[in-house]
């Protein structure tokens, strides 16, 4: 069993229901008024209620989130890192149920265009078997008015001669082949009546599967891009944690989540109908075929050989009159030669109906040639192995995956309903940080915080009159040899004791006397 098969079997248990939800006794019928038709709107409706209550989820849940209080509490960055996370992996398996799905709608177009090849393959070989059958007719037509020629002249003749029993066998073997060529003329005639219009049927295949199958593939491509490119966009808004990137996804995911389970919706019916016309189609496509679904049935179940007698049965009756005329034309030669002694006008006759004959039998040989099982058995066979093979399997995968993208679609519209709030600007200018921050835990005090701890008061005069000890940053100084007072204070004197006049300090009147003055600012 292979896998499209199994999964024909699996769609034959889910069940077909009319709007009386009784079990429907129709099996793939094309009428839309039939019970088959009412089991496949229920099937649609029944994607579109669970749709529908998904979006009255979405939307209760979303009233929710905008009547709740927009506090700054509780906004720590790991949270937000979280839901950021979150999005980004439904994300991922959002964007892998697209890929899953443009595979499966490359997989369907695949099989269509296998099924649509087979098809104009086998228009073309029709319509070649065809032009052999009508050049066989006209063959045929043609040798009943020399067979009638020859009649004439064998009459004349047999007022000649006096054996009447030979002349009355010759009669009787010209009166079969003539009876036989006229079989296979108005065979022929009807032959061509009957299937004239197997090419208009066709050709209105052809159209319908090309033009369905290229409308379908290009509206998926075009949807599937779209989601792909909204979800593109919302994964940056997620990795960003923009809160206006947020609600513009939330608004347009809103739009392509109703279109996914549009597409859910229609995909339900269309797959089980498909897998139907595969396992019970035989009504519907002799409805459709006509006189066309015999020998498309014939060519699908032959076993191909090289021999020209593997012939749909039709053909078969028509090319197998054809072979005891030429035991016949050797007998009827032989006794005209006895019966009048080789009449001119008589060989004349009977040489012209040899030729047609002849003609008839290198026609005979193209129309088996051109209509044998070996021409159109793998055309036959590649049609429904596109269809319900390569289609079945195509649409199966598609509706899974889509199925699966709309549950993550649903869960993704949940979750981004908690940025609209997580993802706001704080009120203050600083970044909130969490309480296990290595760099800047939140029981620390400043008075714990050293006053400089860059070293940034070395060769500053503001910062010498200050005690605290050396960060040795810098290699100009060491602790032994730091000064401890400013520069213009180290040559002072206290004042004596006994009042008497203190020292000039020497070169007291230097320039570099007023270094306080000049530079204590």
């Amino acid at each position: 069993m292979t896998f499209a098969q199994f999964l024909i079997d699996a769609f034959a248990l889910i069940p077909r229901l009319n709007f009386q939800f009784q079990w429907t006794k129709d099996i793939f019928n094309l009428n839309w008024r039939s019970e088959y038709f009412q089991s496949l709107a229920l099937l649609a409706c029944l994607g579109a209620a669970i749709s529908l209550l998904l979006l009255i989820t979405i939307i209760i849940v979303w009233i929710c989130q905008s009547c709740r209080k927009n506090e700054a509490t509780g906004k720590t960055r790991r949270r937000v890192r979280r839901l950021s996370t979150c999005l980004f992996i439904i994300s991922v398996l959002c964007f892998i149920m697209l890929g899953l799905c443009l595979f499966a709608n490359e997989h369907v177009n695949r099989g269509m265009s296998m099924s649509i090849n087979s098809v104009i393959n086998s228009q073309r070989s029709y319509k070649i078997s065809m032009i052999q059958i009508a050049q066989f007719q006209e063959s045929a037509l043609n040798t009943t008015v020399h067979l009638k020629a020859l009649e004439d002249q064998v009459h004349e003749e047999s007022k000649k001669t006096k054996n009447a029993t030979i002349v009355q066998q010759i009669d009787q073997i010209l009166t079969n082949i003539t009876d036989e060529v006229d079989i296979l003329a108005k065979n022929g005639k009807l032959f061509d009546q009957k299937h004239g219009a197997d090419q208009e049927t066709l050709e209105n295949l052809r159209k319908f599967l090309s033009t369905y199958e290229s409308e379908r593939w290009a509206f998926l491509v075009i949807v599937l891009s779209i989601t792909m490119c909204v979800l593109f966009a919302g994964v940056i808004a997620f990795c960003k944690q923009s809160k206006k990137g947020a609600v513009v996804f939330s608004a347009i995911g809103f739009f392509i989540f109703l279109v996914v389970w549009v597409l859910i919706s229609v995909s339900l019916p269309a797959t089980v109908a498909l897998s139907d016309f595969c396992r019970d189609g035989d009504q519907v496509t002799r409805e459709q075929l006509s006189n066309l679904y015999d020998t498309v049935k014939f060519y699908n179940t032959c076993v191909p050989a090289t021999s020209h007698d593997n012939l749909p049965a039709p053909i078969a009756k028509h090319v197998a009159l054809l072979n005891n005329i030429p035991n016949s034309k050797s007998q009827l030669d032989r006794l005209m030669e006895v019966a009048f002694n080789g009449s001119q006008a008589v060989t004349n006759a009977s040489s012209v109906v040899g030729n047609d004959i002849t003609e008839m039998l290198k026609h005979s040989g193209a129309v088996s040639s051109s209509s044998s099982c070996y021409v159109f058995h793998d055309d036959v066979k590649n049609f429904y192995y596109g269809v319900c093979d390569q289609a079945v399997a195509g649409m199966s995968i598609y509706l899974m995956s889509v199925f699966v993208l709309g549950i993550l679609l649903f869960i993704l519209l949940i979750v981004v309903s908690k940025t609209w709030h997580l993802f706001s600007r704080l009120p203050h200018e600083y970044v909130e940080v969490d309480e296990d921050d290595p760099f800047f835990p939140r029981g620390t005090t400043d008075s714990t915080i050293p006053v400089d701890i860059y070293g940034t008061h070395v060769y500053n005069p503001r910062t010498r009159d200050r005690t605290e000890p050396s960060t040795n940053t810098t290699s100009g100084t060491t602790a032994a040899d730091e000064q401890t007072a400013p520069l213009w204070s180290q040559n002072t004197t206290t004042q004596l004791a006994n009042n008497s006049m203190a020292r000039q300090p020497f070169m007291s009147d230097h320039p570099y006397g007023n270094y306080g003055d000049r530079y204590d600012m």
